[in-house]
This record gives C-alpha cells, sequence and structure tokens, in this order.
C-alpha cells in the first residue's frame, strides 16, 4: 500500500518491521505473511513467536522475476516431453 507509514519507535531500526508492519505496507494480511515467511518466500528472522523482517531485504526478494506456472525455467529444448533425452548443452 504506497503511502504507508509505519511508527518508528526511538532507537528503534525503522528498517526492521514486525508481521503486522510488514503486512500494512504491502497490503496483505498479518496470515498470509507468516505464511511466506514460513515458506520461505521472504526473509524473516524468527523471534520467540513472531517474526521480523528487514523490508529492504523483502522489497529485494519481491522485486526479483519468478518463473511462472506454466513457463519454462530454461531455454526449452527441441525433445519431446518424457523422452528421457539429456538436455541441451
Amino acid at each position: 500500500m504506497p503511502g504507508v507509514e509505519v511508527m518508528s519507535l526511538p532507537g528503534r531500526d525503522p528498517d526492521v518491521l514486525t508481521t503486522s508492519e510488514l503486512a500494512a505496507k504491502l497490503g496483505l494480511s498479518p496470515q498470509t505473511v507468516r505464511r511466506m515467511a514460513n515458506a520461505g518466500q521472504i526473509p524473516a528472522l524468527k523471534t520467540g513467536r513472531d517474526f521480523r523482517y528487514s523490508w529492504e531485504a523483502v522489497r529485494h526478494v519481491l522485486r526479483q522475476p519468478r518463473d511462472l506456472p506454466g513457463e519454462p525455467a530454461d531455454e526449452p529444448t527441441d525433445d519431446p516431453p518424457g523422452s528421457g533425452a539429456p538436455p541441451a548443452p
């Protein structure tokens, strides 16, 4: 959500966010953010029962291109699927 401001406490690194703060910045629910952290989709540091997130690290990961389902991850080969032929060099 653009324009969401996170209130920072004195002496606290403004780059380090709680689950609720990150969820508000991303426009997601806290539960979704926790699921993404548990799945390793976003970098997180486990602190007791919750997580802490580096805003810069999360932004970096989320900006990386990902393979979309149904699209080849590498260059396509001329071999039909399931032919058992080794990939082309």
